[in-house]
Formats: structure tokens, C-alpha cells, sequence
């Protein structure tokens, strides 16, 4: 018995020897048989090598995470290329480290709604430092990430996080936190910092939302790192996602727009519901100022739900309507740059998830409401200021400050309204007609009154002045917004129309 216990004893300190100034391997397969029980059911784990000793650590080679439904060579959830632990320091480094979507049920074109619990356990562990080097999560590529890490059986927390970016003219870093609490189902995080829409992007595009890439886009030009504020939240029991951004651009361009600064956040929900991956994503509150000082507010609301998207916009702006249009995402030469204006919009598009340029699917409605502008100064309207000498005099008024209203409603691709009312120092226009997108084609009436619609004279005199006005300042808008046409409705006409 004696001699057993002092080979046994020898063969312990033989061991602690090897693995004071050696590395010796582990069995990969004893690594999977003990990492598989503490991880969820269905996802697996393989490594390509393992070795420990007390000088070196642990070190671990091609680690995969995978769905062990599927192929693993084609189901790959998480990985990393090494893993280095010091034990006696308490010090992990992982190189490569790679997480690059959301879980398949995420992504799949026929999600289905799920309400089950995450149920593991972590094991515990004490306090110990980690460092990512060139990682990449959901697409966000670093430099290096560092951290100190928490582990208790139902909680993981990652607190002095610090995110290096890779850009090589400027140093750029952002801090913050994250935690996965079991008990709660949840993982949450924030950063905050300094970034490049070139850092950021990437993960929308990991995130599958393109409709987000066009609000995220259309700032260019801006010189310098943009400082930022991000925010996470995912359900672990549904997978419903949560993604905050607050960002404060200086300078730059907003969809080709000069803009001296600019504070806003984005708010993106993602979440399954029966067979839908659905979406809301909100860009606003935003306050822009422009080069000249004037001001934009408002808020974009971009949703997905059941296979249609709707773009709902709320805002109000004394900037260059031109501006505005190009802002909102109109492109095109209709109106002069000096035309401005206070505007305030409230609209509101419908349209199939898969649509591309069919505006025939587009459905909507809205109202837009324009004071002190200088409306008639519009290249749509220069034909009505060319033929109103030869009906009526006075037409210098035209060009004074205006304001305007208008609810209209789509169907199809048709924009239809019957209340488009322009009024100016002593004259009102009323619109009324439509506009099909899909031909490009304009079909409207417009009459012209010399007294302001809602002024006490206007009330007197309309009256008297309505046949006149009905038979003699009456025009046809038709022709495309690149190419208006006015035709005079002459007394003639309107009695031929009446004959027929």
C-alpha cells in the first residue's frame, strides 16, 4: 500500500513537472463530451486542437459552434481561429473571433413565432480579463475589443468594455457594457464613443433590413468621426431585437443637402410574429440645422408587417423646400433653390415588402401645409404665370408670399386630391385632380380667384366672383412634372363641354 501511494504521489508531481514547461494535449472529444453538456440542446461544439499546462495556459485551436440539425460544415453559429487562457492571471485572449448573424430563425423567409426559454446554466468562474483581437460580430470588425467578465451560473457580465476601431488615419474607440442574464432571458449592452458610418454600416447590412440603408446612406461628405451612442436589447425567449443609435454628424451632406450639424437616433425593432419577420424602425427625433442656419425636425417611421412596408413622415422645416424635397428622398428639378418656406408633412406610403419600382403597388395618403413660401416662383407653375396677361392683369401678385395646404390620398400608384388651395396677398388657387405615377402623367384643373379663401372680403365677394371665375380663370394642368402643360379653359370651352 505504501508503495502504491508513493507511485501514485510521484506519478502527480511527474505530472505538475510535465506541465510547469510543457504544453500536453487534451482529447478534443473529452472537450466537446463536457462543453455539449452545459450548452443548449441543439447546438454543438467541435475544436481542432487542445492543450494545457500551468506555465502556457489553455490553448484552443478552430473553434465552431454549429447546429447540430444541420450539416456543421453548413450550419456555423460562432468561432474563433485561437483561444488563449492564462490561468494563473486570469487572462483569456481570443484571436479571429467570429459571430456572423442572428440564429437561423432570424433570417429564414418563413419565420415562425417561438416562445421557449434558453434554459442552461454557465459555470462559474472568477473574475478574469479578455481581449478580442481583429474580431467580427455581426459584421462590426475591430481592431481589438477588451473587457473584464463576470461568470455566475445564470449571468454573464462584460463591464470596462473598450472597442478600438481599424481605421489607420484616425484613432477612434468607443466603451461600455454588455451582459446575458439567463434569468431575465435577455442580453443587453451600450456603447458609447466615436465612429464612421463605414463602422456601422456593416451590421445593418448583417441584420438583414436593406429598407434601412437608404435613410443610413444618405449621409456623405462628413469629414470627421461622428460621435455615437449604441444601444442593444435581444429577447432571448422570442428573439425579438432592439437596436438603438444615436448619432451626431457634423457638416456633411443629408441625400446631397449641405447640413452644419445634425442629432438624431435610430430605433430598429425586429421581431417574428406567426410567419413574418417583422420590422419598425424609427429615424427621429432628428434636429438638422442647414448652412444658413434654418432648421429641420422630424421623424421617419420605416415598419415591415405581415409582407407590406409603410414610411410614415412627420416633419416640419423653414429650409429651401427644394432642399426639403431632396431631403425626403425626391429626386428631380422642380423647384427653384430660392424657393423657401415654412413646411410642415404629415404622410404616409403602403407598399408590398418585395416592391422595387412598381408604383402600382404604392398605396397612401397625407397632408402638407407651406407658409411664407414663395410658391409661384415653382417651374411647374411658370406656365400658368405665361398665360395669365392675356385672361387677367395684376400678375405680380403671383410671385409674392404664398402659403399652401393639401390632403391627398393614393390608390394604386394614382395620387388623387381635391384639395390642393395655394393663396397669396389677393388671390387663392385651388387644385384639384390627379397625378399617376405609374404613367408619369398629370391630369388637374386649376382656378384661379382674386381674394384669399379664408379672408372676410374673400367671403363677401366670392360669391359674386364665382361665375366669373369659374368660366374665366380656369386652367388645364396635364402633361409630366418635367414637362408641365396650362392650357386655358376659355368661356368656349366650358360651353362646348356643357354641349356635350
Amino acid at each position: 500500500m505504501k508503495l502504491t501511494f508513493v507511485v501514485l504521489v510521484l506519478a502527480v508531481l511527474l505530472l505538475i513537472g510535465l506541465l510547469c514547461f510543457r504544453s500536453l494535449p487534451v482529447p478534443v472529444s473529452l472537450v466537446g463530451l463536457i462543453a455539449n453538456r452545459n450548452l443548449p440542446s441543439g447546438v454543438g461544439l467541435q475544436v481542432d486542437s487542445v492543450s494545457v499546462g500551468i506555465r502556457s495556459g489553455l490553448n484552443v485551436r478552430g473553434l465552431r459552434v454549429f447546429d447540430r440539425e444541420k450539416d456543421a460544415e453548413h450550419s456555423f453559429i460562432a468561432g474563433a481561429d485561437a483561444i488563449f487562457v492564462d490561468l494563473l492571471a486570469r487572462r483569456v485572449l481570443i484571436e479571429g473571433a467570429r459571430y456572423p448573424r442572428l440564429p437561423d430563425s432570424y433570417y429564414a423567409p418563413e419565420n415562425h413565432e417561438r416562445n421557449e426559454r434558453v434554459e442552461c446554466e454557465f459555470p462559474y468562474l472568477p473574475r478574469f480579463s479578455l481581449t478580442l483581437i481583429r474580431p467580427d460580430i455581426l459584421a462590426v470588425k475591430a481592431e481589438k475589443v477588451e473587457a473584464n467578465v463576470d461568470v455566475a451560473r445564470d449571468r454573464i457580465t462584460f463591464d470596462r468594455m473598450r472597442l478600438d476601431w481599424p481605421d489607420a488615419d484616425v484613432k477612434m474607440s468607443i466603451t461600455g457594457f454588455c451582459y446575458v442574464d439567463l434569468f431575465r432571458q435577455v442580453v443587453y449592452g451600450e456603447v458609447r464613443g466615436q465612429a464612421r458610418q463605414a463602422n456601422i454600416r456593416p451590421m445593418l447590412e448583417a441584420l438583414d433590413v436593406p429598407v434601412a440603408l437608404p435613410y443610413f446612406d444618405g449621409f456623405t461628405n462628413v469629414p470627421s468621426p461622428v460621435p455615437s451612442w449604441c444601444g442593444w436589447k435581444v429577447n432571448l425567449v422570442n428573439n425579438d431585437l432592439d437596436l438603438y443609435l444615436d448619432l451626431h454628424p457634423a457638416l456633411g451632406k443629408y441625400n446631397q443637402v449641405p447640413m452644419s450639424k445634425a442629432d438624431g437616433r435610430i430605433h430598429l425593432h425586429v421581431y417574428t410574429r406567426e410567419d413574418f419577420l417583422n420590422y419598425n424602425q424609427t429615424i427621429g427625433p432628428i434636429t438638422a440645422k442647414g448652412t444658413g442656419g434654418r432648421s429641420l425636425e422630424g421623424t421617419v417611421t420605416v415598419s415591415g408587417t405581415n409582407g407590406y412596408n409603410t414610411v410614415e413622415v412627420d416633419a416640419k422645416s423653414n429650409l429651401p423646400i427644394a432642399e426639403v424635397l431632396r431631403i425626403a428622398g425626391f429626386e428631380g428639378d422642380y423647384v427653384n433653390e430660392d424657393v423657401v418656406g415654412d413646411s410642415l408633412c404629415k404622410l404616409q406610403f403602403r407598399f408590398p415588402r418585395a416592391m422595387t419600382d412598381d408604383y402600382g403597388l404604392l398605396n397612401g395618403k397625407g397632408h402638407v401645409e407651406v407658409k411664407h413660401g414663395q410658391l409661384m416662383r415653382m417651374k411647374g407653375f411658370r406656365g400658368l404665370l405665361e398665360a395669365m396677361p392675356s385672361v387677367a392683369p395684376a400678375v405680380s401678385w403671383f410671385t409674392d408670399t404664398t402659403q399652401a395646404t393639401c390632403d391627398y390620398v393614393i390608390e394604386n400608384g394614382v395620387v388623387r386630391t381635391d384639395g390642393i388651395y395655394i393663396e397669396g396677398t389677393l388671390f387663392s388657387i385651388k387644385m384639384y385632380g390627379k397625378f399617376d405615377t405609374v404613367a408619369n402623367s398629370l391630369d388637374f384643373t386649376v382656378r384661379v380667384q382674386f381674394t384669399k379663401q379664408d379672408s372676410l372680403i374673400g367671403k363677401l365677394i366670392h360669391p359674386l366672383t364665382w361665375p366669373f371665375t369659374k368660366l374665366l380663370l380656369e386652367f388645364r394642368l396635364t402633361g409630366t412634372p418635367e414637362k408641365p402643360e396650362w392650357k386655358y379653359i376659355s368661356v368656349v370651352d366650358r360651353v362646348l363641354e356643357t354641349v356635350k
